[in-house]
């Protein structure tokens, strides 16, 4: 799929990377037990986000004292302790708030400890032979600190503080015995262990406040500063048949951001029809760092190892960055203007955005590169702009029944990562090279549906039709390497189209017992490369979920049922195999039955659990083993034998939560 934009309070969490085994970080920088909503928005369609959300945007927002103060109260608080058997783990967490005149202001901390989630394989031992997920220590803890001061009526200045820390210690016991050809291992991995802790902490301060000018009504303005960083330590005894060594290999990467919004909304009227003028400005910053370092000590006295605990100099790694450090800056503007007209709203806006990327080439880049290389030794600054229209409608037929249509342009400028990062790994057999050639992406968007909302239930059907120029195909393999190469490349023609559909019946509104109600939801997407006419590897499969709940004031439950469909369209030209025959593992069908429920013991303590897999279905998701082979090592870079790669089998977790 193409990018989606993932923010928390209206800033940007740090895009996934890699570059190799020692070297990939993730997007696991959110706490669920601060996030108070989620939205989410499909594909390009609104002005207020940029080159980032071309495929959407996730948006969590975070906790605020009114959502832990009680009506009528000035303090209030929440505990709350869980236990899931997945990776048995336990949650602690409180949330206390106040309230003193015009102030008021919320702490929060939680702290989760586990171990490594489990998958369906009961194989221990060591390699491609191993089912059992590789063992895990897991803590993660987070602070959320907000003070507010609603200095008049209707205007507020606040400040936020976070800080989220994961910290996770790895026997990777699949590794030994590695790297693997053709499902046997070569033996040089004898153990690897590591240890990989992702942070990411925010000072955000947002003040609005009404105006009531010719131009303006309301006016909101944020300053965040956020940093995000992923250090990584991997210590392993390796014996490449001339020496015995353990070798150390640290990485670490920054990424560093300013973010200023500004946003401004005017209502007025023309004639018969209400307008909202709403417009703004984002301007941001970010600048990136990545390093690569290593270290070899002699093991025992073998080949070049003359003593023990000596350097390695054949394992010494100086300091390296497999990016030139960019500084990434951009800034935006946006209008949109809601006009309602009698049973129609029209939503024009335009976005226009402007971002340069200006690499800097330091001596530990430089020592990564060839500068014989053709186009690896420009540093010049890349600069992009783009003026993004849309256009949406609705039409309510009555009280029960809207129609919707929209159209987006969208906008995406290639990563630094993209343009500049390589990688070698000649041992395990591949290369992670730079494309310093690629264009921005571009897309057109087309959707319409019908939404329904009735006191028997409720319903949502979506079709969309997405066009991309210069498709960006991050982490693609080259054609035409004898080694695996992982090479960021445009795809000139692109499309994605689908539909969705959810709905709810309230049962009881036709005979069924008070509270008893039905829902369902599909999902479907389909990628295709109109170059090649294959279909794009990154969509998931046909998906479905049915549900029949019961609640009532005290006590309630859901059972869901999720069906996957067959993952059959795969495209394997490019796909790379150690044997030169075998094609991409297909991930088979499958349907999961989950039991969750409540119960209030008392007006503040409530009790929640759930049964996971209950019938105890052995699957795998597509985007856990896409580009995997029938042996687990095939075009990836972490070789698993494919039922270690498994979702857990019956799980079950409970929490309960206590408001004060």
């Amino acid at each position: 799929m193409t990018a989606i934009l993932t923010q928390v309070d209206g800033v940007e969490v740090p895009d996934s990377f890699f570059t190799g085994p020692y070297a990939q970080t993730h997007r696991n920088y959110v706490d669920p037990e601060i996030v108070k909503r989620v939205e989410i928005l499909r594909g390009p369609a609104s002005a207020l986000y940029g080159s980032s959300a071309i495929g959407g945007v996730v948006s969590y927002y975070t906790l605020d004292p009114d959502d832990i103060i009680k009506p009528g109260k000035d303090v209030g608080a929440r505990l709350k302790t869980g236990y899931s058997s997945a990776d048995e783990s336990w949650l602690n967490s409180a949330t206390v708030a106040g309230r003193q005149g015009e102030f008021d202001g919320l702490l929060h901390v939680s702290q989760r400890n586990g171990h490594e989630t489990e998958s369906y394989g009961e194989t221990g031992g060591t390699g491609l032979s191993r089912t059992e997920a590789n063992p895990e220590d897991a803590r993660s803890t987070n602070v959320l600190a907000k003070l507010g001061w609603n200095y008049t009526d209707g205007s507020r200045l606040a400040l936020a503080y976070e800080k989220y820390k994961d910290d996770r210690d790895s026997n990777l016991k699949s590794a030994v015995g590695g790297p693997f050809t053709n499902g046997s291992g070569l033996g040089m991995y004898q153990s690897r262990e590591g240890n990989d802790t992702i942070t990411r902490e925010r000072f955000g301060v947002e003040n609005s406040f009404a105006v009531d000018s010719l131009l303006v009504d309301n006016l909101k303005w944020s300053l965040n500063y956020q940093t995000a960083k992923t250090d990584q330590n991997t210590r392993e005894r390796y014996f490449p048949f001339s020496r015995d060594v353990i070798r150390d290999r640290d990485t670490h990467y920054q990424e560093k951001q300013w973010v200023f919004d500004a946003q401004l909304d005017k209502a007025f009227s023309i004639a018969s029809t209400d307008h909202v003028l709403t417009y703004g400005t984002t301007v941001k910053q970010q600048k990136v760092t990545g390093l690569r370092s290593g270290s070899g000590t002699c093991a025992r006295v073998f080949g070049s190892c003359r003593v023990v605990g000596a350097d390695s100099p054949s394992d010494r790694l100086a300091a390296t960055s497999d990016f030139p450090d960019p500084t990434i800056t951009s800034y935006a503007l946006f209008a949109q203007d809601q006009i309602s007209w009698n049973d129609w709203t029209f939503m024009p806006g335009v976005r226009y955005d402007h971002t340069t990327l200006d690499p800097k080439f330091t001596p530990e880049f430089l020592r990564s590169v060839s500068l014989a290389d053709p186009g690896q030794g420009n540093d010049e600054t890349r600069t992009w702009h783009r003026l993004s229209p849309k256009f949406g409608v609705t039409y309510a037929f009555s009280d029960a029944y809207t129609w919707y249509g929209q159209y987006a342009e969208g906008f995406r400028t290639p990563s630094a990562k993209s343009l500049y990062g390589r990688f070698e790994n000649p041992t395990a057999g591949y290369v992670v090279e730079p494309n310093p050639n690629l264009e921005p992406e571009t897309s057109k968007s087309y959707e319409t549906g019908l939404r329904g909302r009735f006191e028997a239930g409720s319903f949502d059907i979506a079709v969309f039709y997405n066009k991309y120029r210069d498709f960006i195909n991050e982490d693609a393999i080259t054609p035409g390497y004898s080694e695996l190469t992982f090479q960021s490349n445009n795809i000139k023609h692109a499309t994605m189209k689908g539909a969705e559909f959810k709905g709810r019946i309230n049962l009881d509104s036709i005979g069924a017992p008070n509270g008893l109600y039905s829902q369902a939801s599909v999902a479907y997407v389909q990628g295709r490369n109109n170059d090649t006419g294959e279909p794009i590897n990154s969509v998931n499969p046909l998906t479905g979920v049915i549900g029949l709940g019961y609640d009532q004031n005290d006590y309630g439950g859901l059972l869901s049922w999720t069906l996957v469909k067959r993952k059959n369209r795969v495209d394997d030209s490019n796909f790379h195999t150690p044997d030169g025959t075998s094609s991409q593992f297909k991930t088979p069908g499958y349907g999961i039955l989950d039991l969750s429920g409540y119960y209030k013991v008392s007006n503040d303590v409530t009790v929640n659990a759930g049964l996971y897999n209950l019938t105890d279905k052995k699957y795998w998701r597509w985007d856990d083993v896409r580009g995997y082979d029938g042996v687990g090592e095939a075009g990836v870079t972490a070789p698993a034998n494919l039922d270690r790669l498994t979702q857990p089998g019956r799980n079950f977790s409970v929490n309960v939560v206590w408001d004060i």
